[in-house]
């Protein structure tokens, strides 16, 4: 009884403590982590933009995505304006809140996935040690791990796609277990619905339809092929009724995107089949892990774990074949890392000699140092800085950019009038000042100068009449980043606002130049 209490004390602790980080990530890390994300809020945000009142939520998704990420972002937005949140910047925090609070889905899946494993009454005669820790040990990473509040918070595809497939993962190995046909059934569903938001996801299913083939040779047991198929085919026709619904062809966005990227994928950069080792070594925090696993009962404790690793070595096998490779690719099956590492973190819990052991407090403190980092300092906050001056200072209406400093406005973060101009600047004149095509200095308050810091450094600093008005920081983390490599990342530098200090009276405006409207 003492120990149960124990660990329902600890479970509502690090399950409150997941939720709350999640919330406050979403509240004060308003960042998007790439353009994926961040065009899902495009069409979604403002709310109350009447420009997006005349854009077909349907026909805006692109034909190689599913609708439902769309929906779920869409239905956010909406309900976030309809309480009362006016402020684009509001509505993307309430979006992120949601994201975050469905993200907990990992949290009790994750843990009841350890727990059936390892924590069963039937196996408390044989269990000892590190095996004790080990369902608490996969909460506090799902909940806490420096990666999960900030990746779980964004209107990402992969992201929305993780629990459901963690849910997959988990009835598989109760199938491994077990051998009961509902499993099958709740395993091919649960992949299914992960795959609605990121097709790759149903690459998964092999390594079911492995395990469930096996079991009916191997058992004789031709029922259980059967209600796999069935399942699938369930699964299959039921996953494409929203095409057929809304776009009139059966898997319509599936079709479109393996054409896609078939044709397309190596376009946008290729990378070595290896690239994502880097990557998965670096999110588990590896160094840590590294050490003498004495008495560590590998086949006893991965067993049942079985499934978990096949869904992650079959993901990654297929994805390290594709040419074009991203990190954020990995994050349908970052849980699932997070449950296969929970019994190397417990066996080292475990083992420690004191309170204040070496291995475990360096974890710590690295661990939580990011975690602050990416929680609590917001991503992107250049450019979204920079939109939200706009949003307050709507006289600006005329925005000359040096060279490539602002690659793109998220313009969903404000809600104004359009620009008038949005044209780049490529060279200074001869006074040291920004090369501006037909510059009038006479109607010139509402012009602003914007240039990225690196380019600032390098001698790209107006003399009067300009004056520096603002300077939009990069968060710490991304200024690390872009001193480790300073070409690649310089879009990540903080930016520098100038604005005309010598001007006239205002004369009359001409039509909008600029290609997307801030809103």
């Amino acid at each position: 009884m003492e120990k149960s209490l124990f660990k329902a004390k600890w479970f509502w602790l690090l399950l409150i403590l997941g939720v709350f980080v999640r919330i406050a990530t979403a509240i004060f890390n308003y960042g998007y982590l790439a353009l994926d994300d961040y065009y899902i809020l495009f069409f979604s945000i403002p709310a109350q933009s009447a420009s997006l009142s005349f854009i077909d939520p349907v026909s805006s998704v692109p034909e190689i995505r599913s609708l439902l990420p769309d929906l779920l972002i869409r239905c956010a937005a909406k309900v976030a304006y309809q309480l009362g949140f006016t402020d684009p910047l509001d509505q993307i925090r309430a979006v992120f809140v949601t994201l975050g609070i469905f993200s907990s889905i990992t949290l009790f899946v994750g843990y009841r996935y350890l727990s059936f494993l390892f924590d069963s009454e039937s196996k408390d005669a044989r269990k000892s040690g590190y095996e004790t820790w080990i369902p608490l040990t996969g909460l506090f990473l799902l909940s806490l791990h420096f990666l999960m509040p900030f990746v779980s918070t964004r209107a990402l595809i992969e992201s929305m796609s993780a629990p459901f497939l963690l849910s997959s993962a988990y009835y598989a190995s109760r199938y491994w277990i077990s051998g009961k046909d509902t499993d099958i059934v709740w395993s091919v569903l649960w992949c299914s619905v992960s795959a609605l938001f990121r097709f790759q996801s149903g690459i998964c299913v092999l390594p079911l339809a492995g395990m469930v083939i096996y079991k009916s040779i191997k058992h004789k047991n031709i029922r259980q092929s059967a209600v796999l198929i069935a399942s699938g085919v369930f699964a299959f026709f039921l996953t494409g009724l929203p095409d057929l619904i809304f776009r009139g062809s059966f898997h319509s966005s599936l079709i479109a995107y393996l054409k896609y990227n078939l044709s397309h994928s190596s376009e946008y950069g290729t990378s070595p089949w290896f690239a994502y080792v880097p990557s998965v070594l670096g999110a588990s925090l590896f160094p840590f892990l590294i050490g003498k696993y004495t008495d560590f009962r590998w086949k006893s404790t991965y067993s049942g774990l079985f499934p978990a690793l096949s869904y992650a070595l079959v993901f990654l096998f297929f994805h390290s074949c594709v040419p074009h490779k991203e990190e954020r690719f990995l994050l349908p099956i970052f849980p699932i890392l997070l449950v296969l590492a929970a019994p190397l973190f417990a066996y080292w819990w475990d083992k420690r000699k004191s309170v204040l052991d070496p291995r475990i407090v360096s974890f710590f403190v690295l661990n939580f140092l990011l975690l602050g980092f990416l929680s609590f300092f917001t991503i992107q906050n250049n450019v979204i800085g920079l939109v939200r001056y706009l949003n307050r200072n709507s006289d600006v209406q005329d925005v000359y950019v040096y060279k490539d400093s602002v690659p793109h406005l998220p313009v969903s973060y404000a809600y104004r009038s359009p620009l008038r101009t949005l044209e780049p600047v490529t060279e200074m004149d001869e006074n040291h000042l920004p090369k501006i095509s037909n510059f009038d200095p006479y109607d010139a308050c509402s012009t602003a100068f914007v240039v990225r810091k690196d380019y600032f450094l390098n001698g790209v600093d107006p003399e009067m009449p300009w004056r520096l008005e603002a300077e939009f920081a990069s968060s710490p983390l991304e200024e690390f980043v872009v001193s480790l490599n300073p070409t690649k990342n310089g879009r990540r530098s903080s930016i520098y606002l100038f604005r005309f200090d010598d001007c006239g009276a205002t004369v009359g405006r001409g039509k909008s130049r600029i290609s997307g409207p801030i809103r």
